[in-house]
């Protein structure tokens, strides 16, 4: 029996008033978990620029390849202060 093969789905993170909490409060922990972000994701409040460190930009790992995402979550995190 044939398999149907599926893209794999987006990840869209919720923006939620314990997220813009955590978020305002500067609490890593906090909004880590209230995004449900995977262990291997940039937290959003570390991320200050939109590429990542020059050390890491060619290390080709999950969390370098993370990086934009993080970025454009932290600038709708910023609008939403």
């Amino acid at each position: 029996m044939p398999v149907k093969r599926r893209s794999s789905k987006a990840r869209q993170f919720k923006i939620t008033p314990a997220v813009l909490a955590a978020f305002r409060a500067d609490d890593d922990r906090a909004l880590h978990v209230a995004l449900n972000l995977p262990p291997w994701f940039p937290n959003p409040l570390f991320v200050d620029w939109p590429e990542p460190p020059v050390w890491a930009r060619n290390d080709g790992t999950a969390w370098t390849a993370c990086w934009p995402e993080a970025w454009a979550l932290r600038q709708e995190l910023e609008r939403g202060r």
